[in-house]
């Protein structure tokens, strides 16, 4: 499924991957769990994927915060990303470098935080597939201890979201989808964890 998903990513052409970025910022915007939070915490777009700078901008006109990911060691820590940061670095793989001075965030003191959690595909039941490391789901099974209330909120575009994505004891659900197309918020009262 990764493999057809890259295929299916890669053929979408530049233009149409900003247009379509900026209608899942658009319909993300319009959900309670943007409205709430005032923390956001956002991936940085790699090549061939939903471009979050839409989000991102989006985030700092309506004033919330916004971290992005830092890759230590085999888990991921949130940095604060400064006010006017743009064109940043790029690593091996494309993907854009936080600043090295950028400060950690301080999750346990967030109050109402919104995870954009990023994927190959995504299911109606609350599964994501990732990339095959494994960074968000030890992220949110950390986080969630921290923040009980936090929303993970899967961004993608509609091709992403498929019938049934293949999912594991250490896989973490999300609460919801939102595509170009459409918005699916499936919070569950127990905090999204698996059954």
């Amino acid at each position: 499924m990764r493999r057809h998903m890259a295929r299916v990513l890669g053929a979408i052409e530049d233009g149409d991957l900003r247009e379509r970025s900026r209608r899942v910022a658009v319909r993300l915007a319009r959900t309670d769990a943007w409205t709430d939070a005032d923390t956001v915490l956002c991936f940085l777009s790699m090549p061939h994927e939903i471009s979050t700078e839409a989000l991102i901008d989006g985030a700092r006109a309506g004033g919330k915060r916004v971290a992005v990911p830092r890759i230590d060691g085999d888990d991921i820590r949130f940095v604060v990303m400064p006010d006017g940061s743009k064109d940043l670095a790029r690593d091996k793989w494309g993907i854009p470098v936080p600043g090295a001075n950028w400060p950690a965030l301080a999750l346990a003191r967030a109050d109402r935080v919104l995870v954009t959690a990023p994927g190959l595909a995504f299911d109606r039941e609350g599964n994501r597939l990732g990339r095959g490391k494994g960074y968000y789901d030890r992220f949110l099974s950390r986080a969630r201890a921290e923040v009980p209330g936090m929303s993970v909120i899967g961004v993608c575009f509609s091709e992403q979201l498929v019938t049934e994505v293949p999912h594991g004891e250490r896989d973490q659900m999300i609460d919801g989808v939102v595509t170009e197309i459409e918005t699916i918020i499936r919070k569950s009262p127990e905090g999204s964890t698996r059954p």
